[in-house]
């Protein structure tokens, strides 16, 4: 072979070891966006698996949970977050807040559905 077939194939090797990596980069990065911004764990079958049913219970019963919040701000991320499919810095960019701002009101709120939860 000659040397620019061997360097040809060299590069093409290279570069799909580096596209792999990004590949892998990109679905890690949204498994750990998903296990962050997810209020209620599901088995993973399960969730994959949802009818068009049981996803319109699950997003009442989302709904019906919100309804404990006293604070619009607070229902409006969680519904945008749980609902809608935003991601939090998608939500930071709308409100004009930094994205720990968002993340912040997120878990408060979620604390306070707990503790209404544990008092029923």
């Amino acid at each position: 072979m000659s040397l620019e077939i061997e360097e040809t194939i060299g590069a093409m090797d290279t570069y799909r070891i580096l596209l792999k990596r990004m590949a892998w980069r990109i679905q890690y990065a949204a498994k750990v966006r998903r296990k962050k911004e997810c209020l209620v764990e599901f088995d993973e079958y399960v969730y994959t698996t949802q009818s068009f049913l049981q996803d319109m219970v699950s997003k009442y019963y989302l709904l019906d949970l919100l309804s404990l919040l006293s604070s619009n701000k607070e229902k409006y991320i969680l519904q945008k977050i749980y609902i809608d499919g935003f991601t939090e810095l998608e939500l930071a960019k709308e409100l004009n807040i930094s994205q720990q701002a968002v993340n912040k009101c997120k878990k408060k709120a979620i604390q306070t559905i707990r503790q209404k939860i544990a008092t029923f």
